[in-house]
């Protein structure tokens, strides 16, 4: 079975992730659905259990543009990754996990913008598309464990860290195996060099720049991602998103959604008032 030694300088991109064995064929991709400063405890043992079952790249995903850019370069420079186990719960803003799904089976369009994707901003400008199409070449199967947006059950697959080793497992038998509905097996590395390559973004148009307070719909898209997103209701709106939004235009007050005073939110609780300040 063929296994290659990743170049000097791999991963080429930093980011919130962590390094395992260079010779699995697998990474592990949690969605982080909310703030760096606020990331809840559950979606680092996930990162973790991709790490302690033997996974060459474990880490979070919170963009469906940079983060995903970030992404394909780290696993392009290692040819012995053939898998992605992706997990979490899918950011409702974003759409990261969507994305790259959506990545995966279409591919991009001649503006290098994910094709069927739904995400905000599905596009991948800041790498040229040679590196997109070998990322779909190199990666054999997205196991997907992804739960809904404000999923908070831990024994549901994608938030399980037990199925997210078991998934990792698999990958490195020899033999085919069966997890879920899937057939897992180490086939070795992409038969071709690793390529190593690095962001550089480059500005060629000037920016837009909006002052602080002047968009209050962004600030309630910022909002949301930190809300329960049960949609319940019980707070007079449809939507949590529409709830965001009207807290985001000061109508509505933290006090106002009958969730956040659970415990398990109090992280997010705190979040949200120091935005709203």
């Amino acid at each position: 079975m063929l296994k290659v030694k990743p170049p000097d300088g791999y991963p080429p991109e930093v980011g919130r992730y962590v390094r395992g064995n260079d010779y699995s064929p697998v990474a592990v991709c949690t969605i982080l659905d909310t703030f760096d400063f606020a990331i809840p405890p559950e979606l680092n043992e996930l990162v973790m259990a991709g790490t302690d079952s033997g996974a060459a790249l474990s880490g979070m995903l919170q963009t469906e543009n940079l983060g995903l850019e970030k992404m394909i370069c780290n696993i392009v420079a290692n040819p012995n990754i053939r898998y992605i186990v992706l997990c979490g719960r899918e950011s409702s803003g974003h759409l990261p996990g969507e994305a790259l799904l959506a990545l995966k089976q279409n591919g991009v369009d001649e503006a290098k913008r994910i094709i069927g994707s739904k995400a905000l901003t599905p596009r991948l400008s800041n790498i040229p598309t040679e590196l997109i199409d070998r990322f779909n070449q190199q990666i054999i199967s997205i196991i997907n464990l992804l739960c809904k947006p404000g999923e908070r059950d831990t024994k549901l697959p994608g938030l399980n860290p037990k199925i997210v080793e078991e998934a990792v497992r698999s990958c490195y038998q020899e033999n085919p195996t069966s997890f879920m509905d899937y057939t897992l097996y180490d086939m070795g590395a992409y038969p071709e060099h690793a390529i190593l390559h690095k962001i550089a973004a480059k500005l060629s148009q000037p920016q837009t720049v909006v002052e602080p307070g002047k968009s209050k719909i962004g600030l309630g898209l910022v909002l949301h991602k930190l809300l329960p997103q049960t949609d319940c209701q019980k707070c007079g709106k449809k939507t949590c998103l529409a709830f965001a939004i009207d807290l985001a235009k000061g109508k509505l007050h933290l006090e106002d959604c009958p969730y956040l005073d659970q415990p398990e939110f109090a992280e997010n609780r705190r979040a949200l008032a120091k935005l709203l300040e």
